[in-house]
This record gives structure tokens, sequence and C-alpha cells, in this order.
């Protein structure tokens, strides 16, 4: 039986047992509970869960905001929802608000760089170029998984292309490349971890565009 906290519905009883139980809960784990039932409910991309997950993480970021290990990974779920409900403008926002908030509270990182990143370019917003070319270098050396290396590469690739400067942007297209092609993650005990299985076709293209 899943967690009561990791519903993949919410049904009116799904809402009354999940709040009779947070309230039960200590309440230094209440924010931690609220936000991974968001996650599970973003996960199913359903509409409708999508605006119950947003009022979940609305109401931890409001009752718990002394909750500094959970701060981060809400604010880059809420940017996962509006990016799903193509509302990219505040999903920038809030994966920009999540990145920043990194840098206050570094314990715990989120994929908010990279979904960052990804949504400025693949919505063209040119004037932030420079802004994700710099956040997208700082994290390289770091990166562990071939499906990180990737797509960070890919994106790297198509901002050099902007520019203009064709021999970077043909390196980090090679290094992409390798990494789409890995087939394993490299580390001993978790082999296939990361690796990529779907390709991403629009990053695929303009990587290869003249």
């Amino acid at each position: 039986m899943a967690d009561w906290f990791r519903r993949k519905s919410w049904t009116q009883t799904d809402e009354e047992e999940f709040f009779e139980k947070l309230n039960r809960a200590p309440k230094d784990g209440r924010a931690q509970y609220l936000k991974i039932q968001a996650i599970e409910l973003v996960q199913t991309q359903d509409t409708d869960l999508l605006k119950v997950a947003e009022d979940l993480l609305n109401k931890m970021l409001n009752e718990y905001p002394e909750d500094n290990f959970d701060k981060g990974s809400a604010l880059s779920t809420l940017g996962d929802i509006y990016k799903l409900q193509e509302n990219y403008a505040k999903a920038k926002d809030y994966y920009k608000q999540a990145l920043d908030y990194e840098k206050v509270y570094p314990n715990v990182i989120t994929q908010a760089y990279l979904d960052y990143s990804e949504l400025v370019v693949k919505t063209d917003e040119t004037n932030s170029f420079d802004e994700v070319e710099q956040i997208l270098l700082e994290r390289q050396s770091s990166l562990m998984f071939p499906a990180q290396k990737y797509k960070v590469n890919s994106l790297l690739s198509i901002i050099n292309k902007h520019k203009g400067r064709q021999d970077e942007a043909k390196l980090f297209a090679e290094l992409a490349e390798q990494s789409a092609n890995a087939e394993t993650s490299g580390l001993r005990y978790h082999k296939y971890l990361g690796v990529v299985k779907d390709r991403d076709t629009w990053l695929d293209k303009h990587v290869q565009d003249d």
C-alpha cells in the first residue's frame, strides 16, 4: 500500500485523509509531506491534479517558510507545473527563484538550472542566452549522468551557434552526441542510471540545423 502522502488521485476522500494525517504528523515533517504529495500529483500530468499540486506547494511555502530543505524543490516543482500548463513565463520565473534560492541554501541542488536553461533556449529568449551560458558552464564540470551532459552540451551548442561561434558550437554538438550514445553511466553500482533513453528531437534538430 502506498504511503498516505504519495497519492496519484485526489478525490474528496483522498483530500480528507491526507489532511487528517498531515495534521497528526510532527510539525517539522509537514512541509516535506506537502511537497512529496504535490510531486506525485505533478507526475500524473493531469490538468486538475496540477492545480491541486500548485495549491499544496503554495500552502507549504506560506505556512512553513522556515523549511529551508524543501523550499528549492518546491519552487522548482512549481516551475514544472507552469511548464506543463504552457505558462512559460511563470515557469521560468519559478525556476529562476529556485536557482536564486540555491545560492542562499546550497545544501539541496535541484534540476532548476537545466529546466530554466532549456526553457529559455526553446522559447528563443535570446536576451537571456548570456545568463544561461554562464549557468550551464558553471555546472558542466559537476555533471554526472549522460542524459544531463547530452542536454547541457546541446543547449551550449545552440547558444554558441546563435552567437556565431561555429567551432565552439561544433565541439559542444560532438560532446552532446557522445553523451546521447553512451551505453552506461560510468557508475560502478548504477551502470545504466541516467543514460539517454529518449532523445529530444527539438534539441537534435536545432543542434544540427545550419
